[in-house]
């Protein structure tokens, strides 16, 4: 005759019983990990070829006549020169190509006068350079 199975047998096994047959425990506790991994590490990866993008840009790509750059730029030559603009605008792009990039920036001074400046960005090497020319009117 036929054991009667106690209440104990029928019941499953519990996940922290330690049975050696039920893989299931350990996929449950590396999941958390896992998914926590990926939370770090997705926006780790995005902001890592963030930084990588925009600090290799300037390696690789001539400055827009109106970029931030370009202004620093222009910023620092009238420093030079002891002209203040009011403001850095209009500036325009005259031409563009791979290797230079031409602007014109009509910009007003503090005083009521202006300053005429033509510019240009090209490569010497792997290096971005400018070349200017200043008028004040």
């Amino acid at each position: 005759m036929p054991q009667d199975a106690s209440p104990q047998d029928a019941s499953p096994p519990s996940p922290s019983s330690g049975s050696h047959g039920d893989p299931s425990p350990q996929p449950r506790r590396r999941l958390p990990r896992s998914r926590l991994a990926r939370l770090i590490a997705i926006p780790l990866i995005g902001a890592v070829a963030g930084l990588l993008y925009y600090g290799l840009h300037d390696r690789f790509f001539l400055p827009e006549c109106d970029s931030d750059r370009a202004k620093r730029t222009l910023g620092d030559i009238l420093k030079q020169l002891r002209l203040e603009p009011s403001r850095y605008e209009p500036i325009k792009t005259v031409s563009r190509s791979k290797s230079q990039v031409t602007c014109n920036a009509t910009l007003p001074l503090s005083d009521g006068g202006i300053v005429v400046i033509d510019y240009s960005f090209y490569w010497q090497g792997s290096q971005a350079n400018i070349r200017y020319s200043v008028t004040r009117k």
